[in-house]
């Protein structure tokens, strides 16, 4: 532990530096997560680069967030990133989140004009300067658009200074009146949500009156429009000259809901895990990268607060209602440190951080050094434990974090809400129990044991005579990489290199079914039938009760009214209780269908007779051999199709060496 403390500080100092360059974010959507890596970060969403670790989806219950890593772009090479970002976020639109692409993006070579308008005491030229390259404005087509608009009387020396100085302000040049009934005219459109007021200007005769901000603003007001006024997008429009198309010239406010509380994890929340095979099958155990040390003090999460709604406004001065962002509280773990506010979560031991039921954790790790046997007795342990040696027969072994064990299970129990991970297998002589609750196990081989997890199953080299349940893929992909005999359970795939043996012992396979989505709709089904029967009881009391109301009014008491209100009431809530199971077990069942819609069954090698498979409903059983194959449902029917890899882009050593590599 004295190594390993400077060490711990050295790293807690190096993680200090990248939380100030990057961050891990959580959000509903992308560009809601780039907001808050910005803010976070104090940058600006153009100044990130980002790569999603997860990408948002749609569940069953509620939705999954986006995962991302943002980091602090380079200053010298930021700009150049704006319009990849921008196509990674609306597909090139140019409505870049920040809008800093529409704000920074800029013509480089932009060519002068001029603007010529008849106002209330007479005629106006604004001249404006070219931008880099571009031509100037050409003073023989400047007289021509005086007399295209009108004007006369203009002082043609003070023409000549204003397009020479081109300071882009107006400049009286005569003072000649409009002339009546030449004038500019406009038409209005306002939306039926009273949020947008078009304005389209249609140009004067020559020698009309060109309308200015106000004119514009006093057609608006005089329509009724009261807020939202857009006078330098009219005194814009008005300076391009812009005529016969419409523009908004007033825009309300519409109402801002706020964003919801979100919780930024500087921590792993989630560990993926791979095999590396080299050329002899061996599987590598030691880089899994399974448990994140933190050290003391070390920030784990804090809490972006939740916004407030902000209210709209229609251009009638009309107020609508916004709502204001949904709070979550930052929970607090064993091992660590919320601040006062409840705003940051820091470590408070040296350990290992755990992620489980939404709170972190800081664990210390429990180490065996030798056998779990007599001289240990069980272990029970809220943290991850390391074994060195095997665990004997009839002791037990349970963590709430992890479990790695060195050597091999015997006859034993092993549960863990976490990963487990045995080195040189599972030896169960028909009574081992290895279970997980909420992560991998992992194992050399299994043989007459039975294994139960939440997630995966990898094995290496066999599985032989046990039950097997995985709530995500069964995979024995190792240098032998075989299945022989048991009942073999997964929700997604089962994949092994041969399954089967020529002995052809009863061997099982089972794809498409989660056990635990099929108990939740049991126990949903038990209580929607409960309610069901208890429905059917009251509605008979109440029933009763109506007609004697009906029969006999008179005899009906005040407390004969309140009970057949109560019972009326009751009728109603299991009413609804009931439609509510009957939602949860659809959508179960949905849910299952969908996840079992992709079962398969890959041999790499050879599938043996005498091996049952059942994938959805429907069931195959093989009489000979099969060689390289997936299998798959149809329309009711096992079908088998060309070998598909499960891990297609791990690399295929031995494809190298046959190629000469």
């Amino acid at each position: 532990m004295g190594s390993l403390i400077p060490f711990l500080q050295d790293q807690s100092k190096e993680l200090d530096r990248i939380q100030n360059e990057q961050v891990e974010v959580y959000g509903d959507t992308l560009e809601n997560s780039l907001r808050l890596a910005a803010k976070h970060l104090k940058k600006q969403v153009h100044e990130l680069d980002y790569v999603v670790l997860k990408r948002g989806k749609k569940k069953l219950f509620g939705h999954e967030p986006w995962h991302i890593r943002a980091s602090i772009l380079p200053e010298d090479n930021f700009l150049d990133e704006l319009t990849e970002l921008d196509q990674k976020l609306t597909g090139g639109s140019g409505k870049l989140v920040s809008k800093d692409l529409k704000d920074l993006i800029q013509p480089k070579d932009k060519n002068g004009k001029v603007l010529v308008q008849i106002l209330r005491n007479g005629a106006y030229l604004t001249a404006f300067a070219p931008l880099g390259d571009g031509h100037p404005v050409d003073l023989d087509e400047v007289f021509k658009k005086l007399s295209l608009k009108g004007v006369s009387g203009e002082d043609g020396k003070l023409v000549r200074k204003i397009v020479k100085e081109a300071k882009g302000e107006p400049v009286l040049i005569s003072q000649q009146k409009p002339r009546p009934g030449m004038e500019a005219k406009l038409i209005l459109d306002i939306s039926a949500d009273k949020m947008k007021a078009k304005v389209t200007i249609l140009p004067p005769r020559p020698g009309g009156k060109d309308f200015e901000v106000r004119d514009v603003v006093n057609h608006l007001k005089n329509a009724g429009v009261k807020y939202g006024f857009k006078e330098e997008e009219i005194q814009r429009k008005l300076e391009e000259e812009f005529y016969n198309q419409p523009f908004i010239g007033a825009e309300g406010d519409y109402p801002i809901n706020g964003k919801n509380a979100q919780i930024i994890y500087h921590v792993r929340t989630s560990k993926n895990i791979s095999f590396r095979e080299d050329e002899s099958g061996r599987v590598d155990f030691k880089d899994l990268d399974l448990i994140e040390n933190v050290v003391v003090g070390q920030l784990l999460a804090e809490k972006i607060p939740a916004e407030k709604g902000k209210y709209g406004r229609t251009l009638f001065n009309e107020l609508l209602p916004a709502k204001d962002g949904a709070d979550t509280d930052l929970k607090q773990g064993k091992g660590t440190i919320l601040s006062e506010d409840r705003s940051k979560l820091t470590a408070e031991v040296n350990g290992q951080v755990v992620y489980a039921t939404g709170r972190l954790s800081v664990e210390t790790v429990y180490r065996v050094n030798g056998d779990v046997g007599i001289k240990t007795g069980n272990v029970t342990f809220l943290g991850s434990i390391v074994i060195t040696g095997n665990v004997e027969d009839n002791y037990s072994v349970k963590a709430a974090g992890n479990i790695e064990i060195y050597g091999t299970v015997q006859k034993a129990r092993v549960e863990a809400d976490g990963d487990i991970i045995i080195r040189q297998g599972i030896s169960g002589r028909e009574e081992a129990h290895v279970e997980s609750t909420g992560g991998n196990v992992i194992a050399k081989f299994i043989q007459s044991a039975t294994v139960i997890t939440e997630k995966d199953v990898m094995v290496q080299e066999g599985v032989l005579h046990s039950f097997v349940s995985a709530g995500g893929k069964i995979l024995c992909n190792g240098k032998r990489g075989q299945i022989v005999g048991g009942t073999i359970r997964a929700s997604e795939l089962i994949a092994a290199r041969s399954i089967g043996s020529s002995a052809n012992p009863a061997t099982e396979l089972v794809v498409g079914i989660d056990p635990k989505v099929l108990k939740q709709i049991a126990d949903y089904e038990a209580k929607m039938h409960e309610s069901q029967a208890k429905h059917e009881q009251v509605f008979k009391s109440l029933k009763t009760l109506q007609a004697r109301k009906e029969s006999d009014p008179a005899s009906f008491t005040e407390e004969h009214e309140n009970q057949l209100s109560k019972m009326q009431k009751a009728v109603d809530k299991l009413d609804s209780r009931v439609k509510e199971f009957e939602t949860e077990i659809s959508n179960l069942k949905n849910y299952m269908e969908e996840k079992s819609s992709h079962g398969k069954i890959s041999i790499e090698k050879v599938l043996y007779g005498g091996v049952t498979m059942r994938i959805r409903n429907s069931d195959f059983k093989t009489r000979n051999e099969i060689k390289n194959k997936t299998f798959v449902e149809e329309n009711g029917m096992i079908r088998q199709v060309p070998y598909e890899d499960p891990e297609p882009d791990k690399k295929d050593w031995r494809k190298k060496r046959n190629r000469g590599n």
